[in-house]
């Protein structure tokens, strides 16, 4: 009888927790339980302008949340005098509860969007927006910051001089 009881009371509570935890975290509980910053560590954000110019960035994730967090996609968009870049990743990485992961991203620029930040780059604060793509055992969640950096670096095209 008591195994009756205990295996009917399992089944039950394995039905409606899953259901109380929905009701307590909210989707927008659960934003706000997950940061995305641009890493100090690595220089942050570096934009080659050089011979093959490339964007490059190290986001740190942290995961406040009592749950795993599986990471599916990132979409990034740095802006700096109008859209200089468009990131892109596909990498699948766990998040576990209440820790920090990093994660590095990159895209190639194009010759015309190089030449015009390395022209224009005093004109603007550079942002990047960043969209996350989440899923939890609870529901998936799309975080998205528009972040105003600081720590950025250029590198600029070297210049090469004929000698005769």
């Amino acid at each position: 009888m008591f195994e009756a009881v205990r295996s009917w009371a399992l089944k039950l509570a394995s039905k409606l927790l899953p259901t109380l935890f929905r009701r307590i975290y909210t989707y927008e509980k659960m934003l706000g339980l997950i940061e995305v910053t641009i890493s100090s560590e690595n220089d942050g954000l570096v934009v080659n302008c050089a011979e093959l110019p490339d964007a490059r960035a190290w986001l740190e994730i942290t995961n406040l949340s009592p749950f795993t967090l599986k990471l599916v996609g990132i979409e990034a968009i740095l802006y700096w005098v109008g859209r200089a870049a468009e990131f892109r990743s596909m990498q699948r990485m766990e998040i576990k509860a209440h820790t920090k992961e990093r994660i590095f991203i990159e895209t190639s620029i194009n010759e015309l969007q190089s030449r015009h930040i390395s022209k224009n780059n005093e004109l603007d604060k550079p942002r990047l927006y960043v969209s996350l793509y989440l899923e939890s055992s609870l529901r998936s969640i799309n975080k998205q910051r528009d972040i105003q950096l600081s720590l950025i670096h250029i590198s600029e095209p070297t210049r090469r001089y004929a000698i005769s």
